[in-house]
């Protein structure tokens, strides 16, 4: 499609977007379908193979959840009553298991069918059952599983096959797209543009002026975020998130030869496909640690395959190579902003639900302090049929999970502005996990900064919507979740109250749901990083939510290691809205310029303030929750400082009541 083409089409979904006769507003379905959903393989693939290796997920509803005092009351005094004896008390995965869990024979009937069908059962979870075996072996099971007994039917949300080695074609299934974005530097030795229009700020690198870009370096980054007050520094003796896990979960990740195999496709298309799959995703971190100056100890980085190793074929070697990318990206940046944490990453051997499984094999068993996701779905897509919304429902137990053990999960908005691209004719679509009640999600902004020895003005926009590049940071209100307690204490604002939705045949109505996202952070590629791939910093500026989210869970682990044991942050987003509640005159770092030496002595504020800018549908409120950037981006000394005021909150309150 040509620009204009595109263009147009924006245009047409805008006008639409405006023109709204309210009196036909309708919704969509609230809540799970009582009725069990299944995707069986040949529904995913038409064309698959009976023999094709696939993975199968059945998905179960969690026990005791909406009922008086049951997991939803219990998260809710967690992070968001400070007078509660429950708040930022966090449980066990062995406790999560045993409250919530449906009854044991449950799992009893659905794992004695899979097996009857000759399958493997891998994962047994509180709101999950995976297996494994051939795509005939895997529908016969779920065509036997919609026959089950109504006490058994019951418990079940939905049934999915994964067919691996070439998921992404003609897939009907929910496929997670990376949220990275990138642009060509125009050079054949990417040592010039590192050693020329460097701004240095005692001898450290911390940008480059790239013709109309900004290349944000990582030391430059941990500056402009107000990391070093935190670091001592850059002798990164002080808190830099010691003792503390993030955890990177991506689809096929960072594997010898990736590189080739992507500049190959998109050169040539042609398909290089690696003899075998090899990790190199943490020799990379090494590297990108050594030519950038940062701290790195080999123990810090390693490699999972919960649900197996990526299975590399003809059919899906360019998309695990662009995946290679994303996973580069999201463990050297999270690592920038938090150099002593330990990097888990987690791959997933499809960009399908093994994702889910994957995130909950970590929640499961507590294997991280904070977990990364930077992919996501456009929300709409669930609702187109065939209809799987009820698999929103099983991923947002993961999630709940998570929040209950104090888990940190941040998820990107998406890099499509307020839109989702991929439905003919566009429309207006969240993008989950970050439009998920228990997940923070990240939104994008354009970063500039003007750093000299005396002053450093620091100034940061939305990442707009550009009609040309079809990107900009994603945001607006979820359809599936309603607006979270924290949003609801702050009355979010809704800048559209109906939005029309041509492919789902709606007017949604959008007051009272989910606002997207809570949070952001540099995402412009013109504002973007360099990484390491293969070993090579590859001539491209990469940007993109899928940026924005590790430096955010960086961010948020390198205050946690500040906090130490005294207050666990857990889900960030609901300590955000509590001190934007209680505290309104320290939340924010209103200026755009500082004394540079304040940069080593920390800035006062717990968030930086966006400054303006829209994603094609929503705009952005100076100061107040918006669809476009949440409530603003992380002051990591500002915030660190302000986050145990909702404790000393809490034991005044204690006093007042005991006295």
């Amino acid at each position: 499609m040509t620009n204009l083409g595109k263009t147009l089409l924006i245009i047409t979904a805008l006008t639409l977007a405006l023109t709204i006769p309210i009196t036909h507003a309708q919704s969509l379905p609230i809540g799970p379908s009582p009725t069990s959903q299944y995707l069986t393989c040949t529904e995913i693939i038409p064309t698959v193979s009976g023999s094709n290796i696939s993975h199968v997920i059945v998905w179960l509803r969690l026990s005791n959840v909406t009922k008086p005092n049951g997991l939803l009351y219990l998260l809710n005094q967690m992070y968001y009553n400070p007078f509660s004896t429950y708040f930022h008390q966090f449980i066990t995965p062995q406790q999560f298991a045993a409250w919530y869990s449906p009854p044991s024979y449950v799992f009893s009937y659905i794992e004695g069918l899979a097996q009857q069908y000759g399958l493997t059962v891998m994962y047994a979870f509180p709101m999950l059952i995976e297996a494994t075996g051939n795509a005939s072996a895997v529908d016969e099971f779920l065509t036997a599983l919609q026959s089950a007994p109504s006490n058994i039917q019951q418990w079940i949300l939905a049934g999915e096959c994964i067919p691996l080695g070439y998921f992404i074609v003609n897939s009907t299934a929910p496929n997670y797209k990376p949220q990275y974005t990138m642009l060509s530097l125009n050079t054949t030795n990417i040592n010039t543009v590192l050693t020329t229009n460097v701004t240095t700020l005692n001898g450290v690198p911390l940008q480059i002026r790239y013709h109309q870009a900004e290349i944000w370096l990582p030391k430059g980054l941990e500056f402009i975020y107000d990391e070093l007050p935190l670091f001592n520094g850059y002798t990164y003796s002080g808190y830099t998130g010691q003792g503390l896990t993030i955890a990177i979960v991506d689809a096929f990740g960072d594997f010898e030869g990736a590189y080739n195999a992507y500049i190959a496709y998109i050169l040539h298309k042609s398909t290089i496909v690696p003899p075998k799959y090899v990790s190199v995703a943490c020799q990379d971190l090494a590297l990108f640690s050594k030519y950038f100056g940062l701290p790195y100890s080999p123990s810090q980085c390693s490699v999972i395959y919960p649900t197996g190793m990526p299975i590399l074929t003809p059919n899906d070697t360019y998309t695990a190579a662009g995946w290679a990318w994303e996973t580069a990206l999201d463990i050297e940046y999270a690592h920038t902003m938090a150099p002593s944490a330990k990097i888990l990453l987690v791959i997933s051997p499809t960009s399908g639900d093994d994702l889910f499984t994957d995130v909950e094999y970590v929640v499961a068993n507590k294997l991280a302090n904070f977990i990364s996701l930077s992919w996501a779905s456009p929300e709409d897509a669930y609702y187109i049929p065939p209809v799987s919304y009820n698999l929103l429902y099983g991923y947002d137990e993961i999630f709940m999970q998570a929040a209950a053990e104090g888990i940190g999960v941040f998820a990107a908005s998406g890099d499509w502005g307020a839109f989702d691209l991929f439905v003919s004719p566009i429309e207006p679509s969240v993008w989950y996990p970050a439009s998920d009640p228990w997940v923070t999600g990240v939104g994008g902004t354009t970063l500039k900064g003007v750093i000299s020895y005396v002053m450093t003005n620091r100034v940061e926009y939305a990442w707009d919507w550009n009609s040309h590049y079809m990107w900009g940071t994603g945001g607006g209100y979820s359809f599936t979740f309603p607006e979270t307690p924290g949003q609801m204490l702050i009355h979010i604002v809704y800048e559209r109250t109906y939005v029309y939705e041509p492919d789902l045949g709606i007017y949604f109505y959008t007051v009272g749901h989910r606002g997207v996202p809570d949070i952001a952070a540099d995402a412009d590629p013109f504002t973007g990083v360099l990484i390491v791939l293969n070993g090579v910093v590859p001539p491209y500026l990469i940007g993109g939510t899928s940026l924005a989210t590790p430096l955010s869970a960086g961010m948020t682990t390198t205050i946690q290691s500040y906090l130490g044991n005294s207050f666990v942050i857990g889900d960030l987003a609901p300590n955000l809205y509590l001190l934007y509640h209680y505290y309104p005159s320290q939340f924010y770092a209103w200026s755009t310029a500082y004394p540079t030496s304040q940069f080593l002595t920390g800035i006062p504020g717990g968030m930086f303030v966006t400054l303006g800018g829209e994603n094609g549908l929503y705009w952005v409120i100076q100061g107040q929750w918006n669809p476009v950037d949440g409530l603003g981006q992380i002051n990591v000394y500002g915030l660190a400082q302000l986050l145990p005021y909702i404790t000393q909150r809490y034991l005044f309150a204690s006093q007042i009541q005991i006295g």
